[in-house]
């Protein structure tokens, strides 16, 4: 009996050590992730081919797989400001940079610099010229088994930075200046020849006297010759002929608005 159960014993602590050699290492807990960089995702929530757009910290970015790095820029193109569709849908180059959807310009995708201007209209890349456009931001992005995370506060372009988040106004622009945000006084010249001020409350039966016809074929006109004039004059580099045609044109204007001013001063 005794030797019965030294021989259990025995194969007791055998089957033990087996188990026990067949059973995994339990894994490593993993370290925090460095100061910084917060989880955007679960790994396998980002696959390749996959753009994930995601709003943190005040600011839009968009991460997604380029051959086999992850990386993450702003949402937006810089070439297009607050007006901007979007890198949602925008096409990758094989240098390692993405295509402005509105200008075609290309931006770097490790630094955020421009790569190409306007490469496919050369009227605007001499009108808007590269300063006017501050690089593409790119942040740091750290790839982990237990998901992707990213440093959004240290981007590329500081950590004071942030990118304009609104549909326009005066804050969209390098220089914080959008004109699309100024709202000045403008006047309309009525069918009778009155001068209308166009404004919050403007008197409807005033604005009816307009003719919208008028109106329009005169905006069209003055764009136009503006326009046209322009840029035949970058065309053939002749700026001395540009900087003589635009003080012609805002000397007109100028005159324009005094007269209206007058007029005006003797309603009132």
């Amino acid at each position: 009996a005794a030797r019965r159960g030294e021989r259990l014993a025995v194969r007791a602590a055998d089957e033990t050590a087996e188990a026990s050699a067949e059973a995994p290492p339990a894994p490593a807990p993993l370290e925090p992730a460095p100061e910084g960089f917060s989880k955007i995702c679960a790994f396998e929530d980002l696959p390749r081919g996959d753009r994930k757009k995601v709003d943190a910290l005040g600011k839009s970015i968009l991460i997604f797989w380029y051959k086999d790095t992850v990386v993450c820029i702003e949402g937006r193109s810089p070439a297009e400001g607050a007006f901007s569709e979007g890198f949602a849908n925008a096409r990758l180059t094989q240098d390692g940079c993405i295509v402005c959807p509105g200008t075609a310009s290309t931006f770097d995708l490790k630094t955020g610099e421009i790569k190409a201007w306007y490469p496919e209209n050369p009227v605007l890349r001499r009108l808007t010229p590269l300063e006017t456009c501050r690089p593409m931001e790119v942040f740091p992005v750290l790839v982990r088994p237990d998901g992707i995370f990213v440093d959004i506060k240290n981007g590329s372009l500081g950590p004071n930075f942030r990118a304009a988040t609104t549909s326009g106004g005066s804050d969209t622009s390098l220089e914080n200046n959008n004109v699309y945000a100024v709202e000045p006084r403008m006047y309309v010249q009525g069918a009778d020849g009155t001068e209308i001020a166009v404004e919050d409350g403007v008197d409807s039966a005033a604005a009816e006297k307009m003719d919208p016809g008028t109106l329009a074929i005169s905006i069209a006109g003055v764009a136009a010759l503006a326009l046209g004039g322009s840029a035949t004059c970058v065309f053939y580099e002749n700026y001395v002929a540009l900087g003589l045609f635009w003080l012609v044109g805002f000397g007109l204007a100028a005159q324009k608005s005094l007269e209206v001013t007058g007029a005006l001063e003797e309603d009132e």
